[in-house]
């Protein structure tokens, strides 16, 4: 099942006791209004704040936000690790004439390593080993065409998060710009 599906079910679960709840409120005050006994409209506010608990511990326990969109968290830490590694991959070789370092080496190891691991398409391994080749192997090497590789896995691992194609598009674009901006002063402001 995808994220978006699950997402869907606890929403749905969250929006049903919430209106069981309402449900029993609307009952408790008529009940008090005709004197009559309380206790089926609580015990139906309490199964409906029950439902709503359940639906609020499984939408923690089961995602984190990506750029405000719903993802698995096992998906989400794949993505923040991949999107870090290429981060570091890059780093070094940002500015004009400037080697290769170890860190960076070692990173463009790791995104070839999570992207075998992760079980993503033949093409975005080999686009990862080639991306590894440039910057393992090269004292200078070609930036566009890493980062075109990529692109070409950021956008192959986030079709698989099972999103419509407009919110896909939105997460790949947004995991890329991760991946790819240049380093700034102070730390990282994170959502999360």
């Amino acid at each position: 099942m995808s994220a978006s599906t699950e997402a869907l079910i606890v929403e749905l679960i969250f929006s049903f006791g919430a209106i069981v709840t309402v449900g029993g409120i609307i009952g408790l005050l008529i009940a008090k209004g005709k004197q009559k006994t309380l206790r089926p409209a609580m015990t139906i506010i309490i199964s409906g704040a029950g439902l709503v608990i359940i639906a609020t511990l499984l939408n923690v326990l089961l995602f984190k936000s990506y750029d405000h969109v719903q993802v698995k968290k096992d998906q989400y830490y794949e993505m923040v690790s991949l999107t870090a590694n290429m981060h570091t991959s890059l780093a070094s070789s940002q500015a004009a004439n400037q080697p290769v370092t170890p860190t960076a080496k070692k990173a463009s190891r790791n995104v070839t390593y999570l992207i075998k691991h992760t079980h993503q398409p033949k093409a975005s391994l080999h686009r990862a080993q080639a991306a590894q080749r440039q910057l393992t192997t090269r004292k200078h090497p070609d930036l566009t065409l890493v980062k075109r590789h990529y692109r070409f896995i950021l956008n192959h691992y986030v079709a698989q998060l099972g999103h419509s194609e407009r919110v896909t598009q939105r997460l790949s674009d947004y995991a890329y710009r991760q991946a790819v901006q240049p380093n700034q002063l102070g730390p990282k402001k994170s959502s999360n």
